[in-house]
């Protein structure tokens, strides 16, 4: 049989077993709505074996067997709002990993059903308001994907006023101390573009007492059996804490490989573990866990994971990286992340000397996607930029898949005086740095750092803020809080610098505060 016939015959065989599913489900909700029994209990949160099993599902993402789960549980404990507690997250993992327009339609109904039935608890459980509490604010986590900032935050205000109300209440009740943590870390990093709504809101982060709750929690699963899923959904939040907004990346990976040892059985457990290893330079990583990822039918279908392996592919010249990619683009139908992936297109073709279609895809940019997340920001500013310099971009590409000698080797051969602009001497001055750091030559990386941060007084690109910020850190390290100052000032004073400005202004922001 065919490549190409034994593909089809696999798409039809999992479009009949999610259909059967489908059909399945209808079935059962027709008997549920109709034939519900009467006399049951008030309502009430009560995370039985079956609900247990349907955690588990939803973490794998199982999603069709976790639904079918709870909807059996539903037909049998209508009134246990935990069924309804785990069908919210279930839409919820559906549109986070798809960012359908159809599944997020989907999700806000099952939402608004979550909501309304856990509203009736008693005053007395203490699930009720925790449960609420993370309902707004993974809802404010999709929304923000589909840039709805105003209704976001309204939502996370929600979430902060339920579950203080909650811990004053219920102070030893752990599993609040996921989403106070959560919420506090978070709260921490917002932008000064965005401070005037949580001022308005009156709520304020806390970095460390935030890392501190989730911590107590995400450690706590192997002590207390029925919160182990709170734990691990807490681990999470906690690993992805600790480098984006800590900027802690040897402890968040230690909690990634802690927090994610079902890799093997669970597919979102391979996310975030696959997205952590390109996150910190391990390529080789990420390449052999999304190759060899859970792949059957009673998973998922997460055509994310076909962006993360072509990106891993493209790291380390895999020429079939553009397979991955065009998968994506054909697949995919969320918004976010479509102008990323043409730019990674595009730079497979650059590289592989093929203008023509380099040049199409890079056109494409301008007109496809939305520039919501940093990435599709700075894909934007690609589309409408010169050509790069092509072996200062595969030096970038082996850098940041971890191949640090075969970098350096590449960016060896370039000649600084021979660049013909101020842009790509910074951005030369900065990947030696950053190289050079990473094969454990400081000093001289501290050298190029400080040459970037200088061509870059021009440049509207970020080589040189970030120089100046991992020059502020080098210093601040070495207890020199007036050389720190200097260059973490510097960071901020390149005005025509048009990207990474709300992280660069956040890291800029940590480092002051870590000196004093």
């Amino acid at each position: 049989m065919s490549m190409w016939k034994k593909q089809k015959k696999n798409q039809k065989d999992e479009q009949f077993v999610r259909n059967k599913i489908a059909v399945s489900l209808l079935a059962l909700l027709f008997t549920f709505l109709n034939f519900g029994a009467h006399g049951a209990p008030p309502p009430y949160f009560h995370l039985n074996p079956n609900l247990v099993d349907a955690q588990k599902y939803n973490f794998e993402l199982k999603l069709d067997k976790a639904r079918l789960t709870l909807t059996r549980e539903l037909i049998a404990n209508q009134n246990n709002c935990a069924a309804h507690y785990l069908l919210h997250f279930n839409a919820y993992l559906k549109a986070f990993m798809s960012e359908d327009a159809a599944d997020y339609k989907s999700y806000v109904l099952v939402q608004q059903r979550a909501i309304k039935q856990i509203q009736q608890l008693n005053d007395n459980e203490p699930h009720k308001k925790y449960a609420l509490a993370d309902i707004y604010f993974y809802s404010a986590t999709l929304k923000a994907k589909f840039d709805e900032v105003y209704s976001a935050a309204r939502d996370i205000h929600r979430a902060h006023t339920l579950i203080e109300e909650n811990h004053a209440k219920f102070p030893t009740f752990l599993p609040n101390n996921k989403t106070r943590g959560v919420l506090k870390v978070y709260l921490s990093t917002v932008p000064d573009n965005y401070a005037w709504i949580v001022n308005f809101l009156g709520i304020k982060g806390d970095l460390e007492e935030g890392l501190s709750l989730l911590q107590s929690i995400a450690h706590h699963g192997d002590k207390t059996p029925k919160y182990q899923s709170c734990a691990k959904e807490a681990s999470y939040l906690y690993s992805f804490a600790l480098y984006h907004v800590a900027k802690q990346s040897d402890k968040a990976w230690i909690e990634t490989l802690r927090s994610t040892k079902d890799y093997k059985t669970s597919l979102l457990s391979t996310f975030f573990r696959s997205n952590m290893a390109l996150k910190l330079n391990k390529n080789e990583i990420a390449f052999n866990l999304l190759l060899n990822r859970p792949n059957d039918t009673e998973y998922e279908s997460c055509v994310m994971l076909n962006f993360l392996l072509g990106t891993a592919k493209l790291n380390k010249d895999d020429p079939t990286a553009i397979l991955e990619f065009k998968k994506f683009k054909d697949q995919y139908r969320g918004k976010n992340y479509i102008k990323s992936n043409l730019q990674k297109m595009s730079w497979y073709y650059f590289l592989s000397g093929d203008r023509k279609q380099a040049e199409l895809y890079k056109e494409l940019i301008e007109t496809k996607g939305v520039s919501i997340n940093e990435d599709d920001k700075l894909a934007n500013r690609y589309g409408k930029k010169p050509w790069p310099n092509k072996e200062l971009l595969r030096a970038r590409l082996l850098y940041d898949g971890g191949y640090y000698n075969k970098a350096a080797a590449v960016i060896a051969k370039i000649e600084l005086k021979e660049l013909p602009n101020s842009n790509q001497k910074a951005e030369y001055c900065y990947r030696r740095g950053r190289i050079s750091e990473k094969l454990g030559h400081i000093e001289l990386a501290m050298k190029f750092y400080e040459a970037s941060s200088l061509y870059a007084i021009h440049s509207d690109e970020y080589y040189g803020s970030y120089a100046s910020i991992y020059l502020g850190e080098y210093y601040a390290s070495k207890r020199d809080k007036k050389m720190a100052k200097k260059f973490f000032d510097r960071a901020l004073s390149l005005k025509n610098n048009k990207e990474y400005t709300e992280s660069l202004e956040y890291r800029v922001k940590l480092g002051l505060k870590m000196l004093n």
